[in-house]
């Protein structure tokens, strides 16, 4: 029969192994070694290991603070530094003091802590309380003092581009990220900064590199991991989502980012039981996070419990009444209900701009036939012929997030459109091609190509789509080549089809 170890004795043995055949000097070198590489759980415990010998040992003390912090242990930090006797403290005690307040939320004394330091490390505590007491104003000002003093500190740079990007400044955002990778390409916040503002713009596959750069520096980091998760999920990778999950560490805290993650990977994996147990188990996450209490509705929905779905909706609507989102999950649950004029009030704000997408209107048109409404032919109308200026606003934001190099968004929208159009527009398909392919989704990107080649089999830049995308996914390189080939004499002074030809010949 096999036996397991209790969890404390496993941690006992591994404690007690750490060091085994090392001298402490040697032992204090791996330690060093394992923070330089990043491998804080191994440094933790060589560190744990050395003090537990010689108490007295400053040096894997004042390590081992830093270790904690990197690790997110404010609690263990502080101890740690405490314990330091007065004339072995480095120049920013106060400042790790701050940080190791902060990880514990108490902005306050992280403020009292730093109070009269100076340099942008003491700057960084100051913007980082004032954002937990809800002041970004007072934030931007200690982060922009802190720049002043060192201008290449790539931690301020990279929060500083967070509360852009919390304000909606997404290319002043960009622009503090990439400034922080300039000055260090391996800093932490900087790539989680860059997943985080590459996912703003739509960049989903920027986004995964910079999560996946992140993994490689840090390894277990949490916020890499379920940042990557989340991107997975975006892309539809779901087995891969799955695997990253996996690699969370058992003992690592429910935190609502991870709740959310795991119920939206049960969702998609269509097991709805489990998707409420999750948030059942973690009611506060949907309370406090729309998209969680939006997923934990629809998962309701498919378990037939309709009106426990309409209440967990109710409450986000109050919160945010411009959620989209919501309104479409509770109109078509009050729909489902036979509660039709609850439904055409849920849908009227959507349905009132002459700019209101198609499903909207269906939606609309149901609920208006549902009641019996004299007008519900004319609203079913509406609703098969979008309007022009309806169709004019999609291609326009379609077309300003492909600008914008808003792949996500971009697909979404063009999506959309091919579903209340004909489908045979070769502008939409092209660039409904070009932008599933820069989420990685080249064989759908190609099905569009194709479409559009159809439509346009004269057209260049349609040419050169169909093209492209037939020589990198390897599908039919020879036509491709040939694509190409026509494309560049029809448009020679194309740059990015040269550059295809230039790639596919390289590659032939």
């Amino acid at each position: 029969m096999k036996r397991i170890l209790p969890l404390a004795l496993v941690q006992a043995l591994a404690l007690a192994l750490a060091g085994c055949g090392l001298d402490p000097a040697q032992q204090m070198e791996r330690a060093r070694a394992s923070y330089a590489g990043h491998d804080f759980t191994r440094a933790r415990l060589d560190l744990v290991s050395l003090l537990k010998e010689d108490p007295q040992n400053e040096a894997a003390r004042k390590l081992l603070a830093r270790t904690l912090l990197a690790m997110g242990d404010g609690e263990g930090a502080r101890q740690a530094l405490e314990r330091l006797a007065p004339g072995q403290r480095s120049a920013d005690h106060a400042v790790l003091l701050g940080e190791a307040a902060l990880l514990r939320k108490r902005p306050d004394e992280a403020l009292a802590l730093v109070d009269g330091a100076r340099g942008s490390g003491a700057q960084w505590v100051r913007g980082m309380a004032h954002l937990v007491k809800g002041d970004p104003a007072r934030a931007r000002s200690a982060f922009a003092q802190g720049l002043e003093q060192d201008p290449e500190d790539a931690r301020l740079l990279a929060d500083l581009a967070r509360l852009e990007l919390k304000e909606g400044h997404v290319p002043e955002a960009r622009g503090f990220v990439d400034r922080a990778l300039k000055v260090n390409p391996d800093a932490r916040e900087a790539l989680l900064a860059d997943g985080q503002v590459a996912t703003a713009q739509g960049d989903l596959l920027d986004a995964l590199e910079a999560y996946s750069a992140a993994l490689e520096a840090y390894p277990g980091n949490l916020a890499a991991l379920t940042g990557k998760a989340a991107i997975l999920g975006d892309l539809g990778r779901t087995r891969e989502m799955e695997t990253v999950l996996a690699a969370v560490p058992e003992d690592t805290g429910a935190s609502p980012e991870l709740v959310y993650l795991r119920a939206r990977l049960a969702g998609a994996q269509g097991d709805w039981a489990k998707v409420r147990g999750i948030f059942q188990s973690s009611s506060e996450v949907v309370r406090t996070r729309d998209e969680a209490a939006i997923l934990y509705a629809r998962a309701l929905v498919e378990l037939g419990q309709d009106e426990q779905a309409r209440a967990a909706l109710q409450p986000v609507l109050t919160r945010a009444p411009s959620n989209v989102a919501a309104r479409r999950e509770l109109a078509r649950i009050q729909i489902a209900q036979k509660d039709f004029g609850a439904a055409l009030a849920t849908l009227k704000p959507l349905v009132a701009k002459s700019t209101a997408s198609g499903r909207d209107r269906r939606l609309y048109a149901a609920a208006a036939k549902g009641a019996g409404r004299p007008d519900a032919a004319q609203a079913a109308q509406r609703a098969r012929t979008p309007s022009p200026q309806a169709l004019a606003a999609q291609l326009a934001e379609a077309d300003t997030a492909m600008k914008a190099g808003n792949w996500a968004n971009a697909s979404a929208l063009y999506k959309s459109l091919l579903a209340v159009t004909v489908g045979t527009n070769p502008l939409v398909l092209n660039n409904l091609a070009l932008a599933e392919s820069r989420l990685g989704r080249g064989q759908e990107g190609l099905s569009y190509a194709l479409r559009a080649l159809e439509s346009a089999p004269e057209n260049a830049s349609v040419m050169d789509t169909a093209g492209w995308l037939l020589v990198e996914t390897d599908t039919d390189r020879a036509r491709g080549l040939r694509l190409l080939e026509v494309a560049a004499k029809k448009s020679p002074g194309n740059a990015t089809i040269a550059g295809h030809l230039a790639a596919a010949r390289k590659g032939t």
